[in-house]
C-alpha cells in the first residue's frame, strides 16, 4: 500500500470533525477551536499546499502544539500532526512571520549553545569536574533543562552509573541537541547546530541522553539529516534499568512509605517506546510497583513542556502540567515521578497546594540506594 504524503495527511485532517481533539493537550488546555489539530492542519494546508498568505496571527496558531503525538492513537488514519506542523513552522520562519519568541530562541542558541542564556558547560563542569571526555568512553549527554534547573540530577546520574560499573564522561556538556530549534521550524539553525553537536559526539562509542527528546533527536533526527550520530544513543533509563538487581540490593528492604506514581514522558513512551525500564527502576528503588495514572504509557498526558509551547503559550502550557497533577491526585499519590528533566520542571512549576511532590526518577533512585543526596 502506498504511504500517504504529508499533503494528503493535512487534507484528511482538515476535513475531519475534530475526532482527536480530546487527545490534544493544547486543545484541552486552551479550550479553543484554534488549538485543535484540525484547525492547525487547515492553516498548514492553506499555507503549504495552496500558497495562501500566512500572517503573524495564523503563524502563532501553528505553535499551539506540545509535539507530543498524543493524537496519533485517536486518529483512524494514525496521522502525526507534529511533523506537518514542523514543516509549516519552517515556512513561517522563512516568511518572517514566526512568533517573536522563536527568533529570540534562535538568538540564544547561537550565542550560548542552548536555549538558556547561561554558560551551561560551566554548570556541568562544576557538577562533575572529574568526568572529562575520553575517546571511546561512555558519554553522558545532559539535557539543557537538567543543567539549567536541576544540575544535581546530573551528579546523581553519574554516581549511579559508576555504581553500576561504568566509567562515564560528559558528552558535549552545555551544548543543546538542537531539538527546540527543530520543533520551532528553525530548519537552517537546526541543521547547522546539529552538525556541530554530531561532530562533538563523534568520539564516543555510546551516548546516554538524560532527556528523552535529546535521545530521540540524536538517534533519529540526526540520521534523517544525513548526520552520523555516535555509535549508539540511548536514554539514560535504559542503561540504569540494566542494573535493576543492583539497585534492589542497595535499596532498603522495607518498601518506601510514600505512594509514588509514575508519569510517562511523551518522547520516552511514544517515540522511543520505553515503558518497562522506568517502571522497573522505580519498583527497584521503592520496593513496589508504582501507582499508575488514568492516562499512561502510549496514552500518557503531556506535561506541556514539548515543542516550544512553553515559550509561545506559557499559560496554556502550565495548564497541561496541572492536568497531569490532577491525575496524580486521583491516583492518591504522595509523589509524582517522571523520567524527563523538562517534564519534571513543568510539573513542579504547575504544583498547587494539595498536589503531590514532583521528583525525578534519578533523584528517587539515588536517594533510596544511598548513592546521592535526595532533593
Amino acid at each position: 500500500m502506498r504511504a500517504r504524503t504529508r499533503a494528503e495527511d493535512r487534507a484528511a485532517c482538515s476535513f475531519c470533525p475534530k475526532l482527536c481533539r480530546h487527545a490534544c493537550p493544547a486543545a484541552q488546555a486552551e479550550a479553543s477551536e484554534a488549538a485543535t489539530p484540525t484547525f492547525k492542519q487547515q492553516v498548514a494546508l492553506r499555507a503549504l499546499e495552496r500558497g495562501e498568505a500566512l500572517d503573524t496571527g495564523q503563524a502563532r496558531v501553528l505553535y499551539k502544539c506540545t509535539d507530543c503525538r498524543g493524537t496519533v492513537d485517536a486518529c483512524r488514519h494514525r496521522i502525526s500532526v507534529a511533523e506537518s506542523l514542523r514543516e509549516a513552522r519552517a515556512l513561517a520562519v522563512q516568511r518572517g512571520v514566526a512568533p517573536r519568541e522563536v527568533h529570540e530562541l534562535a538568538r540564544r542558541v547561537r550565542e550560548h549553545g542552548s536555549p538558556y542564556a547561561r554558560d551551561l558547560e560551566a554548570v556541568a563542569r562544576g557538577v562533575a569536574p572529574e568526568a572529562h571526555a575520553r575517546r571511546g568512553a561512555l558519554g553522558v549527554f545532559p539535557a539543557c533543562a537538567e543543567l539549567a534547573r536541576a544540575p544535581e540530577d546530573l551528579a546523581r546520574a553519574l554516581a549511579l552509573l559508576r555504581a553500576a560499573g561504568a566509567a562515564p564522561s560528559l558528552a558535549s556538556p552545555g551544548r543543546c541537541c538542537g531539538y527546540p530549534l527543530d520543533a520551532a521550524g528553525l530548519r537552517e539553525d537546526f541543521e547547522r547546530h546539529a552538525a556541530g553537536t554530531a561532530h562533538a559526539l563523534a568520539a564516543f562509542d555510546e551516548v546516554l541522553a538524560t532527556g528523552p527528546s535529546c535521545a530521540y533527536t540524536l538517534a533519529v533526527r540526526y540520521r534523517e539529516l544525513g548526520l552520523r550520530p555516535p555509535g549508539r544513543v540511548l536514554p539514560l533509563v535504559v542503561r540504569l534499568a540494566a542494573a535493576a538487581d543492583r539497585w534492589r540490593g542497595l535499596a532498603p528492604a522495607e518498601a518506601w512509605s510514600r505512594r509514588a506514581a509514575y508519569h510517562d514522558p511523551c518522547f520516552l513512551a511514544r517515540r522511543l517506546g520505553r515503558l518497562r525500564e522506568p517502571r522497573e527502576l522505580l519498583s527497584a528503588a521503592t520496593g513496589r510497583p508504582p501507582l499508575e495514572l488514568a492516562y499512561r504509557e502510549a496514552e500518557t498526558r503531556c506535561s506541556g513542556g514539548g515543542g516550544v509551547y512553553p515559550l509561545t503559550h506559557p499559560a496554556a502550557a502550565a495548564r497541561c502540567g496541572a492536568a497531569v497533577l490532577e491525575l496524580a491526585r486521583e491516583a492518591e499519590a504522595d509523589v509524582l515521578v517522571t523520567a524527563c528533566p523538562a517534564a519534571r520542571w513543568r510539573l513542579a512549576r504547575a504544583r498547587r497546594p494539595g498536589d503531590p511532590e514532583v521528583r525525578s526518577l534519578v533523584s528517587v533512585l539515588a536517594e533510596r540506594t544511598g548513592l546521592a543526596s535526595p532533593d
